[in-house]
């Protein structure tokens, strides 16, 4: 009679504690933020804890570690949310100093409005705007920006010739200077020179020198 007492009570402790014990799940996240479940603890960055335990064949939420190893992990949590890359602002365009004062306001506030976070239904209503309005602002804005180049590569050609005829004229004088000496030293090595062309051998010198230097 004992003994079969012993069994039964036995055999009650064995299910009472099979159905306080339930393998342990885990739900995870990696790097990239991918969910993922697993029955070994997660290793990615734990900030939040949530814990389903099981007792007795009911389940209850806790957020401490279950008594037992009936639980579900699911993390990590993190209290920070992710916050988009802020968009960069396009370069201003030439023509924007030739535009009226209203169209380049426009032109301003489409350029910047992804950067100051504008809908995009509000950044179509501007360029709805800017179209209807500045289209002849713009045609003549770029019309001067396109003069401007044309003054500024015609000023460039300008200088470019310029250096050049120097270098020409410059080479020119190198000539003429050298061969003036070369007959300022024949002059000066005669020794049979007359009064005349004394006198204009000293002209000569003052015409190398002032020219020559």
């Amino acid at each position: 009679m004992r003994t079969a007492y012993f069994v039964a009570l036995t055999s009650s402790l064995i299910l009472t504690c099979a159905g306080a014990m339930a393998q342990s799940r885990y739900t995870c996240a990696d790097s990239n933020g991918n969910t993922y479940q697993s029955t070994q603890p997660c290793n990615g960055r734990e900030v939040v804890q949530r814990y389903t335990c099981t007792s007795n064949g009911r389940s209850y939420a806790s957020s401490q570690p279950c008594p037992t190893s009936g639980m579900v992990y699911y993390g990590p949590v993190t209290s920070s949310s992710y916050e988009a890359p802020v968009p960069k602002i396009d370069q201003a365009p030439a023509a924007l100093k030739y535009l009226s004062p209203r169209c380049a306001s426009l032109n301003d506030a489409i350029r910047t409005a992804p950067a100051r976070g504008l809908k995009h239904d509000v950044i179509n209503q501007m360029r709805k705007e800017y179209n209807d309005e500045c289209s002849e602002s713009e045609r003549q804005a770029n019309a001067q920006v396109s003069l401007d180049r044309n003054d500024k590569s015609k000023q460039m050609n300008d200088a470019r010739q310029a250096e050049k005829l120097d270098k020409e004229r410059a080479a020119i004088r190198e000539q003429q200077c050298g061969e003036s000496k070369r007959i300022l030293f024949a002059k000066r090595a005669r020794t049979d020179l007359t009064e005349g062309e004394k006198a204009d051998l000293r002209r000569f010198e003052d015409n190398y020198r002032s020219r020559c230097g």
